[in-house]
């Protein structure tokens, strides 16, 4: 993806510049996306084995007598603060990681806003002291590729 980028980049083209720069931004924020939808996706999900261990345990200490249907409710309590400590370990995992994956998206934009000054070193959005503006284009640019993926997955 980065090859077919930069190459937009570097390709002759007629009208602004700073097309390239809003492209190159919303691919960005379109691959971003894809990829936390693919990570909520494949993340583990605790409550089927929570489900299985409260059947299985709990249909055991069932038949255990006069004191079996308030080891069933240990049970219970016990595989569901199981499977809320398990639910929280996965997303606090999935969190480090899109936090990670935006901190790269950052950088990544960096680096594309300056290979796009260097290329085209005439326009007003190359000059000295105007790499805010670039920055800000080409992250709200990123910002409507993230709407745009996840509008084809129907979130929001």
């Amino acid at each position: 993806m980065n090859q077919a980028i930069i190459a937009d980049m570097h390709a002759p083209h007629e009208g602004d510049p700073k097309e390239e720069l809003l492209r190159a931004g919303q691919t960005v924020g379109f691959m971003e996306s894809a990829r936390y939808h693919a990570l909520d996706t494949d993340k583990d999900d605790p409550s089927w084995p929570a489900k299985w261990a409260y059947h299985g345990a709990g249909g055991a200490v069932n038949f255990v007598p006069v004191v079996g249907d308030a080891l069933q409710r240990g049970v219970d309590a016990g595989v569901y603060a199981w499977q809320v400590e398990e639910q929280a370990r996965i997303d606090d995992g999935l969190a480090i990681d899109k936090s990670e994956n935006f901190q790269s998206r950052q950088a990544y934009l960096t680096a594309l806003d300056e290979e796009w000054s260097r290329v085209n070193p005439g326009h007003k959005f190359s000059a000295d002291g105007d790499e805010y503006l670039r920055q800000m284009d080409i992250s709200l640019a990123a910002l409507n590729g993230n709407k745009s993926a996840n509008g084809t997955v129907g979130s929001s």
